[in-house]
């Protein structure tokens, strides 16, 4: 049955092995297929649109990400594991939002792995401990932040200019193009257009188009 069948995709033999001897030792899977390069399980996905898939995510590889993206829209009953090595809780979050089953780093212990493989098989979703703590760092940054830069956020967010928020909250331009620098610093962010979507992700505006 399609539901009890899984593709492993790694490129390294040694990893690509240990995986495939620890989902047989989960007892979960009938079938296990080994995939050592991308294209060969690019070819195969939907074939069994319920199966299990164990990826190897590469930070950098554009390709991936599109085709994880079309994979879950076309085939939403896919339990997909992801498993990396980058940390960087943006992309993290990513990946999770089309909808992942599984999100490991290739230091997840034996257990962790045999874990998710149970969790993914009965519905359920499961992170290992390093995936979840970059998540939660991530959601801690805006504690840094004053109530007034808060509020810049939220203002930024909207739509608003740097004179409009200064006339709102009644301080000098300069003022708020200091406390601008001061926010991208202390959440780590790199533009307005990655704060205001740190802004939707707190829940503090929507970018529902009205």
């Amino acid at each position: 049955m399609s539901n009890n069948l899984l593709y492993v995709h790694f490129p390294q033999y040694l990893l690509r092995q240990g995986l495939m001897a620890l989902a047989k030792e989960s007892g979960h899977f009938d079938d296990i297929i080994e995939f050592e390069f991308i294209e060969e399980l690019k070819s195969t996905v939907g074939r069994h649109p319920a199966a299990t898939i164990i990826l190897d995510y590469v930070h950098g590889n554009g390709d991936f990400v599109s085709d994880l993206g079309r994979w879950l829209r076309l085939y939403p009953n896919l339990n997909i594991l992801v498993i990396t090595d980058d940390l960087d809780s943006v992309r993290i979050r990513s990946v999770l939002k089309m909808g992942v089953k599984g999100f490991l780093t290739k230091s997840c212990s034996e257990g962790e792995i045999l874990e998710t493989l149970r969790s993914i098989k009965t519905g359920k979703t499961f992170f290992c401990n390093r995936v979840l703590k970059a998540l939660v760092d991530e959601d801690s940054r805006y504690f840094e932040l004053s109530e007034r830069e808060k509020d810049v956020v939220r203002l930024i967010a909207s739509g608003n200019s740097s004179t409009e928020i200064a006339d709102m909250l009644n301080i000098s331009i300069h003022t708020v193009n200091s406390h601008r620098k001061n926010i991208l610093k202390k959440l780590k962010l790199k533009s307005p257009t990655e704060l205001i979507i740190f802004a939707a992700e707190q829940g503090w505006v929507s970018l529902a188009r009205k």
